[in-house]
């Protein structure tokens, strides 16, 4: 079922929620990644719902089918609010239900500066590939652009750099995401700074963690760094790590994707018993 919410500054975003229905277990709100939309993750929701949990998420700002220009983020605070909506939603919708928010990629870094700054009355947290640090250089003009426009024209967009030939190592999934009119690699410079803040904050106050979290990382990501998870991880006794070996940056979509699901139901299945 497709639904939307509205931000304060009015935007209007748009997401969808699939329920298993009455013998729910859980509900996760999934923070999807940079330049994509939440209908690539019908699939897991499909996953999700066999196992009796919910899935509920909606494009961000300036992705899919949302409004707002292609890769424009204002500010973290526009999707504090917009998982603070949905979580409240939630507790509505599926009262007494255990809450988990999941996120990936630069979801998984919203998902923890959400999670650090509001410590949220959730049952945990789930992170694939969080981009806590690139794990490519971003261009010197990318760089310095972001640098000099942020007060001047922080709406500004440049193409991300995102090597999508790493997403996956099914050639299936890469030619879907080029195919994908949705998909776009748009990076606005309120959006460049804001992540880049947002990675160093959480790195630097991982060890103020109050949930219990679960993280997961390809060792062989080139788009988001895995040794940063890894530096967060090692900084609190709430971080579950799994570092997958050989995974590329979508593990979901890795052809050993329901291996991974298997993992983030036992873990699920471990906070709610």
């Amino acid at each position: 079922m497709e639904y939307n919410i509205r931000l304060s500054n009015g935007q209007i975003l748009r997401g969808l929620i699939k329920s298993p229905g009455e013998k729910i277990r859980a509900v996760i709100i999934m923070v999807h990644g940079h330049g994509e939309h939440i209908n690539r993750y019908i699939h897991w929701a499909q996953l999700l719902n066999r196992e009796n949990i919910g899935f509920t998420g909606v494009d961000l700002p300036g992705h899919g089918l949302s409004d707002g220009k292609r890769g424009h983020i204002k500010s973290f605070s526009l999707l504090h609010e917009m998982i603070d909506i949905l979580i409240n939603e939630c507790s509505k919708t599926f009262p007494e239900v255990p809450v988990f928010l999941y996120g990936h990629s630069l979801g998984g870094l919203i998902t923890l500066d959400y999670i650090l700054k509001r410590n949220p009355k959730i049952k945990g947290s789930i992170v694939t590939s969080p981009l806590l640090r690139l794990g490519f250089e971003p261009s010197r003009a990318n760089i310095m652009l972001a640098s000099v426009m942020k007060y001047i024209s922080p709406g500004l967009t440049r193409e991300s750099g995102l090597p999508v030939e790493y997403l996956s190592h099914d050639r299936e999934v890469i030619e879907k995401y080029q195919n994908d009119p949705l998909v776009h690699g748009k990076s606005s410079v309120s959006l460049f700074n804001g992540l880049m803040d947002a990675g160093t904050y959480c790195l630097s106050h991982a060890s103020e963690l109050k949930l219990p979290l679960l993280m997961i990382h390809g060792s062989d990501d080139h788009v988001c760094s895995p040794e940063a998870t890894r530096e967060f991880a090692s900084a609190t006794k709430m971080a579950e790590l799994k570092i997958w070996e050989n995974g590329y940056h979508e593990l979901h979509n890795e052809f050993f994707k329901e291996d991974v699901m298997t993992f983030i139901i036992s873990w699920i299945n471990k906070q709610i018993s």
